[in-house]
């Protein structure tokens, strides 16, 4: 037996052989000295899966030595080859695949390698066919793509880091070809336009601007620099825009030279430059015309130096000695004054803050300064080095007084306006005085204790606030912002406070004694961000499952349009009559299943925009159950599969949308016969709860519990594998809820599911005919003359292939075609025929128009809507111009030809 089994292995090896010889000799197949050194791994398996051959970059990739695996390895035993793979193997399709190849599992379920761990494997399947077209063998081309696979990692992430890196800057890329002399954007939205030349670009920019680029491009392209760099400006209409853009020369490309450039707008920068040049000059006039003098003290040198000040004649670089600065201080005010200078000469970390009479020669009376200094500068012990300050003239006091009472009025006003208030806190008494504060009541006049805040305040902030409090009683020289919540009678819930504060007011010895600060109800503000935060993360959800949806809808309609194309160009090839009738069979499956999506698509659009429209009309359930049966009955796909229906004795009768009812039933079958390999489906209803329920019960593999949640979303697809949309029973949904029904299911995996639906209405045990209604279209002509005679038919169709079709499918017609609604129009005034097919949207005069405009003197010729806009309200609009049927593109002959008779 043994024997036997060797001498069968010995002869498919020969015969493998035999036709391998074969192959080579006719120059199909490598050469061995190809075979051997291709730079990717190959193998040649015969057609029973054994391996025959492989080449030295194989023996790489697996670790292996020839002698080991030839003729034992089976390819069909590969723990990555299942059923479906090896039945794609088998009958001679072409196979790309892209896995990790895992070592340590061959090691223990299919060969022996010196290999460790896992590579990132790519592989490709191609058929070996001898000369008469039977599979041989097979050859399998393969390759490790770990390392490119983790370049093209690193090299996109670093791709995405620098992208960041530009976006977080507000900065733009682009690439200037030196010999296309055209320029191309690279990241954001720089200023160039794809295909935009340098003198176009010239064009845009300021006159003077226009003479620099040009050199610094010419020094670029002539290498007489690697880089450079240049602001440019451009108007935007309004104003000149700043635009500061880095350049280099690249040679990446073999032959290709090109000037790679970064742009960053610095407009506001420029701005912000020219905004604190205008306010040092602002300063200085305000200074000299506020009679405000800067002034800084050395304290080692003992000197003043100081701005604007008449004490040293005006003359900013001269220093003045504390003696000059005395002398004209006013007898009575020099104490104050030398205890201000004390402080300084002693290095205390105090600020200075007082006033005092001045008279110099450039005055006629003594007038009163204020005058205040911070710490500037101190030295590596802590000592205060340098002191600076301003002094300003107040002797019109009242008058600023005056005006500083109106600027108060406007500030409160605005306060009250924003939800804002003021404060004051007084060091020695521990006390606050407040402006538009909920906390006193709004009553300014009344003091507010530490306590009456800590009482207000969450009790979760208590802390922070009475830690707050304390470092304002220590009198410690800082700005503070704090952010608590507060409650008081004249607020229904927690207002989110946002406090900031700031010593406003010293003692003779620098010691704070008065703090100010504003607090901001910041409750608004945080929930308008929180909504704003929540209107981003529903519109980041729309946009991923719009992009879902896409790709969804890509791989759904290639893959019937795929079939379609295939049979179609067999279709033609083909001279056997039932190969041309099978190819027939599958085109127009795939229409039915294409035209399903599209009417998913529509009808999503029409939920989204809450128009989903619904036509009542009584009908038979009991005639639409057994229409659906007798329909899937001759769509059930599998042998193992029965199609089970319960029947009820009674006729029932209901006033409901049967089509949209229909197209529920339908899903629920549909789905049924997607997840169900053996067992049954079935389906049926029942009257119950002042309605009627109906179901389609199925054995397939179920629903796993942790995805029941999601059955009934949008885009939602259990099986990726399976054909569908995901959009069946989100739509489903939709159309029961509408009816004012309810919509649910059972399913456990392993066992099946059950899907059902309830729809309330009235029903009756017997009713009228369901036929449709066609007396919209008047009566055919039965007399002898018309049955003897072709029928004459318009057709207004401008898409040359759409006439074409209709000219193979009326091939027993009279045809006349009109381009346009003009000529449509002409043509019925001056021919006479029995039909018009019209579609509504053409070049000129659309259909609408044109039929309004026949209809004005020829109201008995039928016109039927032939158009793709397939919307009810496209229907109401045809009907209402006056067509006495509508059809929807694709459209059936029978759909015609039933319309004719």
């Amino acid at each position: 037996m043994k024997e036997t089994k060797e001498n069968t292995c010995d002869a498919g090896k020969i015969s493998f052989e035999k036709d391998m010889s074969a192959l080579l000799s006719e120059q199909i197949f490598f050469s061995e000295g190809v075979f051997a050194r291709l730079p990717m791994g190959v193998e040649i398996y015969d057609s029973q899966g054994i391996l025959r051959g492989l080449n030295k970059r194989a023996e790489q990739i697996y670790g292996v030595e020839p002698g080991t695996v030839i003729g034992t390895v089976n390819l069909f035993d590969s723990p990555y080859v299942d059923e479906q793979l090896e039945m794609k193997i088998k009958t001679g399709e072409e196979i790309v695949l892209e896995f990790e190849y895992d070592f340590d599992r061959m090691n223990r379920e299919y060969f022996q390698t010196r290999n460790k761990k896992s590579i990132i494997y790519e592989v490709k399947i191609v058929p070996i066919c001898n000369k008469e077209g039977v599979i041989a063998g097979h050859m399998l081309l393969t390759n490790d793509v770990t390392s490119t696979k983790e370049a093209e990692y690193r090299t996109e992430e670093a791709k995405k880091n620098l992208e960041m890196a530009m976006e977080a800057a507000s900065m733009s890329s682009w690439v200037y070809d030196i010999h296309k002399q055209v320029f191309s954007p690279l990241f954001g939205e720089p200023i160039v336009r794809e295909g935009m030349t340098l003198n176009e670009l010239q064009e845009m920019l300021h006159p003077n601007d226009r003479i620099p680029l040009m050199k610094l491009f010419s020094r670029l392209v002539n290498r007489e620099i690697q880089q450079g760099q240049i602001t440019v400006r451009m108007s935007d209409g309004e104003d000149l825009r700043h635009y500061e853009s880095r350049m280099r020369l690249s040679t990446e490309h073999r032959g290709k030279l090109q000037i790679v450039g970064t742009q960053l707008d610095i407009t506001e920068k420029f701005r912000m430059v020219k905004r604190a040049q205008d306010l040092q000059a602002k300063r200085e006039l305000a200074m000299k015309v506020n009679d405000i003098v800067h002034w800084d003290f050395d304290v080692k040198a003992r000197k003043f130096e100081s701005y604007n000040d008449p004490v040293n004649d005006y003359v900013a670089g001269r220093p003045v000695s504390i003696n000059e600065y005395l002398e004209v201080i006013h007898p009575e005010d020099r104490s104050l004054v030398n205890d201000a200078l004390q402080t300084m000469l002693s290095g205390e970390r105090s600020n200075i803050n007082f006033t005092c009479r001045m008279q110099t020669k450039y005055d006629e009376i003594w007038q009163y300064c204020n005058i205040t200094g911070v710490p500037f500068e101190e030295e590596e012990c802590g000592k205060i080095s340098r002191f600076t300050g301003f002094r300003q003239n107040i002797s019109k006091l009242h008058q600023l007084n005056e005006e500083l009472k109106e600027r108060n009025y406007k500030m409160e006003l605005t306060f009250k306006t924003v939800g804002m208030s003021y404060w004051d806190f007084d060091v020695k008494t521990g006390q606050y005085r407040a402006f538009n504060d909920s906390v006193n009541d709004f009553c300014s006049e009344k003091n507010i204790s530490p306590e009456d805040y800590l009482n207000a305040a969450h009790p979760d902030d208590t802390e922070r606030i009475r830690e707050n409090i304390e470092t304002m009683l220590r009198g410690e020289a800082r700005e503070f912002t704090l952010e608590y919540r507060s409650r008081t009678k004249w607020d229904q819930e927690w207002q989110s406070l946002i406090v900031t504060g700031l010593p406003s007011e010293w003692d003779k010895r620098g010691n704070i004694v008065r703090y100010t600060g504003i607090a901001f109800n910041n409750t608004k503000w945080e929930k308008m961000a929180r909504e704003l935060k929540e209107m981003k993360e529903r519109a980041e959800l729309s946009d991923r499952l719009k992009s879902a949806f896409l790709a969804n809808m890509s791989h759904e309609i290639r893959t019937p349009l795929n079939a379609i194309v295939g049979f179609s160009e067999l279709l033609i090839d083909s001279d056997d009559p039932d190969e041309r009738a099978e190819c027939g069979r599958m085109i127009e499956s795939n229409n039915e299943l294409l035209l399903r999506l599209i009417n998913d698509i529509l009808d999503l659009s029409k939920i989204e925009s809450g128009i989903l429209e619904s036509k009542r009309v009584k009908f038979s359930i009991t005639q639409l159950c057994d229409e659906l049966y007798r329909m899937m009955l001759q769509k059930t796909p599998n042998m193992d599969v029965k199609l089970l229906q319960d029947k009820l004795l009674q006729d029932y009768w209901v006033f409901l949308d049967r089509d949209r009812l229909k197209q529920v039933w339908m899903n629920f079958l549909t789905n049924a016969m997607k997840c169900t390999r053996s067992g049954y489906i079935r389906m049926g209803f029942s009257v119950e709860n002042g309605g009627f329920r109906f179901y389609v019960e199925d054995t397939g593999c179920g629903i796993p519990k942790k995805l029941h949640s999601q059955v009934f979303g949008r885009f939602q697809k259990l099986n990726e594998f399976t054909q569908g949309t995901g959009l069946g029973l989100a739509i489903s949904k939709a159309i029961i809820e509408a009816a004012g029904g309810e919509i649910g299911f059972t399913s456990e995996p392993g066992v099946g599911s059950t899907f059902w639906g309830w729809v309330p209405c009235e029903i009756s045990v017997s009713g009228g005919s369901s036929t449709p209604d066609l007396s919209s279209l008047p009566p055919c002509d039965k007399s002898g003359e018309f049955e003897t005679r072709r029928k004459k038919i318009l057709v207004a169709e401008d898409n040359d292939s759409n006439y074409a079709l209709l000219l193979h499918m009326l091939k027993d017609y009279d045809l006349t075609r009109a381009e346009n609604g003009v000529e449509a129009v002409d043509a019925v005034r001056n021919g006479n025929f029995d039909f018009v097919l019209m579609d509504l949207k053409m070049p000129i005069m659309g259909g609408l128009e044109a039929t309004r405009k026949i209809r004005e003197f020829d109201t008995e010729i039928p016109i039927i809507a032939l158009t793709a806009n397939a919307f009810d309200s496209d229907r109401v609009s045809a009907m209402e111009a006056g067509c006495n049927a509508f059809l929807t593109k694709p459209v059936k002959k029978k759909q015609l030809l039933e319309l004719f008779f």
